[in-house]
């Protein structure tokens, strides 16, 4: 059989059934022949996909045995699936394996393996591999730092998370929503509105359109959470020019999702303390929301109560309103 038809049944048949591929994969090795590195890749992202993780161990060990990786390209196949597998151990064996072969492991390798120390949730050797990265000279990139941001705002860390954040802009890296998202969505889980808002305005109003996306997901995450009251202090304590009236829509269509009247009555109240203005317009977009949504009733019912206590008028005269 033709080392292409092999290569191509091993990656094929490790779409349904990875037993099978396995066999064929024993089968191409005990003719002396070695898959090629797309048919690595596509077998190891199927054992993967089908959580036979002990099987991928399994290839690993025999492809290291038999001296198939010899450069950075075939390494960092197999690493990077061992990390999505989770198998630890085992990545710090190819690590181990590549630097005694005299290659340097680049950034691409730090981040799979930080990666899956955060999701297992071994902080301390994810903090050790950090400073061995800056020793050996191989500082980290936006994504290195998205994921120790990430998991130290995850388990509430926000100091730690805060350090980070300024060690990225002292090397003049550049923050994504990724980035910011994480960090102001912990500051405000811990009611360090504050700090949330210096955040958001110093590193984050620089452009206002990432500005206003970054708002609105903020808060349909926290919202997520139930956190609505975190979510209406955070708006209110920003000025009204940037607390866009679409971040505003957006907490007040999860408040009367979730039947959160009287919080979004008290908001409503707030917004018409500070920015009168905007009022009109977010009840405008909400009655918009409800026309076009599968289940209006909850957001017409918050419009009612508004009106009811006099925190908005009707435009009576409006047809758009009548059903209101």
């Amino acid at each position: 059989m033709e080392d292409d038809v092999l290569n191509a049944l091993i990656g094929s048949v490790s779409t349904i059934d990875p037993y099978s591929a396995m066999k064929f994969f024993h089968f191409v090795i005990g003719k002396g022949k070695f898959p090629m590195l797309l048919t690595l890749s596509n077998l190891s992202r199927n054992l993967c996909k089908h959580g036979k993780i002990d099987e991928l161990v399994e290839v690993y060990r025999v492809l290291s045995s038999n001296e198939y990786f010899s450069d950075m390209e075939s390494y960092n196949v197999m690493f990077s699936f061992l990390c999505k597998g989770g198998r630890v151990r085992e990545a710090y064996e190819v690590l181990q394996e590549m630097r005694k072969k005299g290659l340097d492991p680049d950034i691409s390798i730090y981040n799979s393996l930080i990666e899956v120390l955060c999701r297992e949730d071994l902080l301390r050797p994810a903090k050790r591999l950090w400073d061995e990265m800056f020793v050996i000279g191989c500082g980290g990139n936006l994504k290195t730092y998205n994921i120790l941001i990430g998991k130290f705002s995850e388990i509430g860390q926000t100091e730690e998370a805060m350090r980070l954040f300024n060690h990225m802009l002292e090397k003049g890296l550049t923050p994504d929503a990724t980035t910011h998202i994480s960090l102001l969505e912990a500051l405000c889980q811990e009611t360090k509105f504050e700090t949330a808002v210096e955040v958001f305005y110093k590193h984050v109003n620089h452009d206002i359109m990432p500005a206003q996306n970054i708002l609105k997901t903020l808060i349909l995450n926290l919202c997520g959470k139930g956190y609505f009251l975190v979510a209406s202090k955070f708006l209110c304590d920003l000025s009204h020019d940037v607390g866009h009236l679409d971040a505003h829509v957006v907490l007040l269509k999860c408040l009367a999702d979730s039947e959160e009247v009287p919080i979004a009555v008290e908001h409503v109240k707030q917004i018409r303390g500070n920015s009168p203005s905007i009022l009109q317009d977010i009840c405008t977009k909400l009655l918009a929301f409800s026309s076009s949504s599968s289940n209006p009733e909850p957001i017409l019912r918050l419009l009612q109560t508004l009106s009811q206590e006099c925190v908005i008028s009707i435009d009576s005269g409006n047809d758009s309103w009548k059903h209101v």
